[in-house]
């Protein structure tokens, strides 16, 4: 930004894109410019057939009433309080048990502690075993999808869930994995790994400079893909069949309820059991679920209002990858940032101690935490997951100071550069979770109150940003009750990131967990 100013113009292949990193400026055309381009996801993959047309139709690429249709489901499932309320309970028990796992790492003997989901398992002895943490965390933050979203157990905290970062190879290979949630998580990781420019498929390129040629680009990836096509192919549609198969659940519950006179409730089964591939849990699919909202929403609605199979199937996808990628970066970035800063750490650890066995409600999670809240705020800032957001201009949109952008011009809102502006944030590198209290909003917030935006803004910022902040806060509160946390010495310093589709730790989180005490856990 020093270099080119809060506005510039990049060419990206044979396309302008505008970038914008003033605050004010961006603010105003996030909320001006809703519509994102339609070739919008075409910078970013070669996908073709079905995988193409569910794409298409997820509310975090399309357009039109398709959005408006998509955005609806996302509301009534993730956004009304009473809703948010509903899925605590699951996010509760998933935090417990992944906590419990971690327990279980901590204190097994070295190179016994695999089964710790997700962990990538390295040299050292007993409770000072070092883990990749970025890669077990997405084991709790797709269990949570699981529960929340469609009431059923993923699988992906059991005792033989492989490990994330080893399990994270070629879905197209077959490896064998221990449970759909497993398999699941492994196409989510190798979608978002296909989406990384140096893992792209060879076609993408052709069709970032030769945008005429794309049916032609299309039709080669189809016939003739290369190995990191073939990847993503079978990744999406591994992440789109269990989707269908969740629809299809929710439809046989539903049938089979209204045949015994509804007494299995509102598209679930009484109890527990395995059905159809899936350990239903908590009742079975909920009707506060994400899969209820949508399915239910179907039902007496105008045609025009109704998600098609198909926009089903895209929104589960969305929710699928949004769910646990994002957040599982934010929880592992958090945890970095902590463990090396130790006066932050003792001051959230006195925090969580503070609240002790209660149960996590929706009141202790806003009003409790102020600080555990401030520091995932402050994570935010510094590693948003996703650093810019795209939209497409309409009109001729006027810049200021003698600038245009022409219509149909790609606007790139790149937040990460307005979060490091330091005329906006005063020591924008440090990390100063006070920025986000009262006690050091004056001398350490922004300049402009509108210059913190991970989640986006306007009509198009991300609707589960309340249910992702709960489901970071319950992971800390517990972990950090029960453990100390330290970076271990094989993490590279400075840290490394990674883009794609969102940023990540190129070498993951390295830590290492030593029970604080039974007597500090009941405090």
């Amino acid at each position: 930004m020093e270099k080119y100013g809060r506005v510039y113009k990049i060419w990206f292949g044979v396309n302008p894109w505008i970038v914008i990193s003033d605050p004010a400026l961006l603010r105003k055309l996030a909320h001006r410019c809703v519509g994102k381009p339609a070739s919008m996801s075409e910078y970013g993959h070669v996908l073709t057939g079905a995988n193409y047309e569910i794409e298409q139709a997820n509310a975090f690429v399309a357009s039109g009433a398709v959005w408006r249709r998509g955005r609806r489901v996302f509301e009534a499932s993730v956004i009304h309080p009473a809703s948010l309320a509903a899925h605590l309970p699951a996010i509760n028990r998933c935090a417990n048990r992944f906590v419990a796992r971690l327990a279980q790492r901590a204190a097994a003997p070295a190179g016994q502690s695999g089964g710790a989901n997700g962990g990538t398992d390295g040299g050292g002895g007993g409770g000072a075993e070092e883990f990749d943490f970025f890669a077990a965390v997405g084991g709790y933050t797709m269990a949570v999808v699981g529960e929340v979203a469609y009431g059923v157990d993923f699988g992906t905290m059991g005792e033989d869930s492989g490990s994330g970062s080893e399990a994270a190879g070629p879905a197209a290979d077959g490896a064998a994995v221990s449970s759909i949630g497993q398999q699941l998580q492994d196409a989510a990781m190798t979608s978002f790994r296909c989406l990384q420019v140096e893992n792209a498929t060879k076609y993408l390129p052709l069709r970032v400079m030769f945008p005429a040629a794309r049916p032609l680009v299309r039709w080669l990836a189809t016939h003739l893909p290369d190995r990191a096509q073939r990847e993503h192919m079978a990744a999406r549609t591994q992440i789109a069949q269990v989707s269908r198969r969740l629809m299809e659940r929710w439809q046989a519950n539903k049938a089979a309820a209204a045949a015994e006179g509804g007494g299995a409730g509102a598209g679930g089964v009484s109890g527990e059991g395995d059905k159809g591939g899936f350990k239903e849990v908590g009742g079975g699919i909920s009707s506060s679920s994400f899969m209820a909202a949508m399915m239910e929403g179907r039902r007496g609605a105008p045609q025009e209002e109704r998600l098609s199979d198909v926009e089903v199937i895209a929104q589960s996808f969305l929710f699928v990858l949004a769910g646990f990628e994002t957040t599982a970066d934010t929880l592992a970035l958090t945890c970095y940032l902590l463990a090396t800063h130790p006066e932050a750490a003792a001051r959230l650890t006195a925090e969580v101690d503070a609240v002790g066995g209660r149960e996590l409600t929706a009141e202790v999670l806003a009003e409790s935490l102020p600080y555990t809240e401030a520091v995932l705020k402050e994570s935010m800032r510094l590693y948003p997951p996703l650093p810019y957001l795209l939209r497409e201009a309409r009109e001729d949109l006027d810049l200021g100071n003698g600038m245009v952008a022409p219509k149909d011009a790609y606007l790139i809102l790149y937040v990460h550069s307005m979060h490091l502006n330091p005329d906006v944030w005063p020591h924008p590198e440090r990390f100063l979770p006070e920025r986000f209290l009262p006690e050091g909003a004056a001398a350490f917030g922004p300049a402009d109150p509108g210059a913190w935006a991970p989640f986006g803004i306007g009509a198009r910022m991300c609707v589960g940003h309340k249910l992702a902040m709960m489901v970071a806060k319950c992971l800390l509160v517990r972990m950090y009750q029960r453990f100390s946390v330290a970076l271990h010495p094989r993490q590279p310093l400075p840290l490394r990131m990674k883009a794609g589709l969102s940023r990540v730790p190129l070498d993951g989180v390295w830590l290492t967990l030593t029970e604080r005490g039974s007597a500090l856990r009941a405090a």
